[in-house]
Parts: C-alpha cells; structure tokens; sequence
C-alpha cells in the first residue's frame, strides 16, 4: 500500500474526501485515502442542507439515504445571541425540486456510508494513518509522506476539513 503510485490521494476521508475518492475511483483512478481515524467516528455536524442532494445523487446514495433511518429535514430556524428564533426557512419554499427535504444525519453512519461508497468504487482506503508532510519535487506535490510510508501520486487532495 505505501510507498506506491497512485492517480490521486486524499487526505481526509470525511464527506468531501470520500466523495472526491468515489468519484475519481468511479472513472477509474487509482485513488488511497489516507484518514487519522477508525471508521465509523464520532463527529458533529449532523444537518443536510438541500444543496448536499446533488453530490449525494452524483456519487449514487440518495436512494440508499432515502431508505435509511434518518430523519426527514423540510426546514430550519435560527437562534440568535438573545435566545430569539427565527421564524421556519422552509426549503421547499426557495427550491422546487426534491432536494428541498433533506435529512438529519448520524454522522458516523452517514460518513461511513460515503467512506464505503468510495471503496465500492474502487479507492484504497487507509485508516489510522497520519499524514505528516507533503513530498515535493521541483515546486509541484507528488506526494505524501505518513507514519507508516510515502505515497505518491501527481494529484493529492486535502480534504482535512478544519486541520
């Protein structure tokens, strides 16, 4: 697994980086994501927002988060500094498709799911791993050096969220 030649890695396997892997996996890249983590973990951030529809229908799981547990979600509201809510935003108001419902998700289900998505498609996955420097060679990143190898590839992608 280390110190090979990938099309592409990512750092990071939460929403955004599985997504990424998934998708690039799904065009037949050969993509490692490389996650600190265990899967499933323990992390906040649980509201959908409708815009996450479309990444969710490009990679193939509304259906499968359509039929799942979680809750349906038709709006929001806001609380301000004073304890005063807002009145409902309701999605269905503002956007006329489906993805004005979207739902509250356990985000260690809901990350997994993407997580095993990607390596559905195909990605390598890499858990408890840490990354700890980019490899550079002549002013462009070609790699990743972690605690347990270098991996390379022309593209990396840091999807480590607020790290």
């Amino acid at each position: 697994m280390q110190n090979q030649t990938y099309d592409a890695i990512v750092i990071g396997a939460g929403p955004a980086g599985a997504t990424a892997a998934a998708v690039l996996a799904e065009k037949g890249r050969r993509v490692v994501v490389l996650e600190r983590e265990k899967f499933p973990r323990y992390h906040i951030g649980e509201s959908l927002m409708p815009y996450c529809y479309f990444p969710l229908e490009r990679i193939g799981l509304v259906e499968q988060i359509k039929n799942s547990h979680f809750p349906k979600k038709y709006s929001v509201q806001f609380v301000n500094t004073m304890g005063k809510v807002s009145q409902p935003f309701y999605f269905f108001q503002h956007l006329e498709h489906e993805a004005s419902t979207t739902w509250q998700v356990l985000r260690s289900e809901f990350d997994a799911m993407i997580l095993d998505k990607a390596r559905a498609n195909g990605a390598t996955i890499v858990e408890e791993i840490n990354a700890r420097e980019l490899i550079w060679t002549d002013g462009a990143v070609t790699g990743v050096r972690t605690d347990k190898g270098d991996f390379h590839a022309p593209i990396t992608i840091d999807a480590t969220g607020r790290d």
